[in-house]
């Protein structure tokens, strides 16, 4: 299957799945789409196509990850959110892979600190269905090589972040 038609199929998956039945930035002042030049989101490998046509509010630019390029996304202005990154869709969550190669979506340690969601707070219960959701659109995206490579990154990554900040 084509990486386009990878992406589209993971978006309609997602397209109705939130992480509560309401607007969750309501509770933290939208801090993930703040906008900010070093608030954004990584793209995944080859997203970027779908994500041309996303009318200006999205300044996507080079970065990089573990020393591997990648590209990232700013919201320059109130987001279209049917344009918005997977990571943004996402988020809080983020796909895993251990070193035996099997797929788990894990609370994403760097929204830690910035995500209410995961404060633990007991009047606030994610939706289980929006998490498995997650795993299955990371079941779907990891059958292309270069997303899977860069989930490993990620998971790379994360391990690292999660040393550091306990």
């Amino acid at each position: 299957m084509n990486r386009r038609l990878l992406y589209k199929k993971a978006y309609r998956i997602l397209k109705d799945s939130t992480p509560l039945k309401f607007d969750c930035g309501l509770l933290c002042g939208a801090k993930c789409c703040s906008g900010e030049s070093d608030a954004g989101m990584c793209l995944f490998p080859g997203e970027e196509i779908l994500l041309e046509k996303h009318g200006g509010f999205l300044s996507i630019r080079n970065e990089k990850m573990a020393d591997t390029d990648v590209l990232f996304a700013v919201c320059s202005r109130t987001c279209d959110r049917r344009y918005r990154p997977l990571a943004c869709r996402i988020f809080p969550y983020a796909p895993y892979l251990d070193g035996d190669g099997r797929l788990s979506v894990i609370e994403d340690p760097r929204a830690r600190y910035l995500c209410p969601l995961l404060n633990k707070l007991p009047e606030i219960r994610m939706d289980r269905l929006f998490r498995r959701n997650v795993r299955s659109v990371f079941q779907l995206l990891i059958q292309d090589d270069e997303i899977k490579d860069f989930v490993h990154l990620l998971s790379d990554v994360l391990d690292e972040y999660k040393r550091f900040v306990g």
